[in-house]
């Protein structure tokens, strides 16, 4: 939680579709947000359009988000995301519009083998909601199907999610 000792600066608790700022920035930052900016991929692209609005003349747009190679896309049973989510997407639809874009790719390894390693299946349904994005905790058996799926993209206990860091600037 942030308090006042961060001084990170003027907080704005708006969604990105609602955010009116008054001023440009320099930098524009969001980290694994980029997921529930828009439900259908016009409005995300709109809000894509927005962040540009956001920066003055050398200002950037710094977006940490995962790409679909990422094992937290692969271990889903139930995808909960539209592929205009993903890094790639970004990437693209920035490019095409003319602007500088640079990534910064980071291996983000995630430890699971407590979760495979125990009969706890609590710690399993509670790691099933994080990936799934979810507040309902699953049945019995897609506990037992996301564990089957987890046992076959994990690597040494770890799962490989990744991050791109994205960076947009005008040429």
């Amino acid at each position: 939680m942030l308090r006042i000792e961060n001084n990170i600066g003027k907080i704005y608790p708006f969604a990105l579709a609602d955010f009116k700022p008054d001023k440009r920035y320099d930098f524009i930052f969001t980290s694994h947000t980029n997921y529930y900016w828009a439900q259908n991929e016009n409005d995300y692209k709109a809000q894509l359009k927005k962040l540009i609005s956001f920066m003055n003349k050398k200002g950037k747009i710094i977006i940490l988000t995962l790409p679909k190679s990422s094992d937290h896309y692969k271990v889903m049973l139930k995808p909960s995301y539209s592929d205009f989510v993903y890094a790639e997407y970004i990437l693209d639809f920035y490019k095409k519009l003319g602007f500088s874009v640079n990534v910064k790719k980071f291996k983000m390894r995630m430890y699971v083998g407590d979760i495979l390693n125990n009969n706890n299946r609590f710690d399993l349904s509670i790691f099933y909601r994080f990936i799934h994005n979810t507040s309902e905790p699953p049945d019995n058996d897609e506990v037992q199907r996301f564990l089957i799926t987890l046992k076959k993209f994990q690597k040494k206990g770890y799962l490989d999610f990744r991050d791109y860091l994205i960076i947009i600037n005008k040429k």
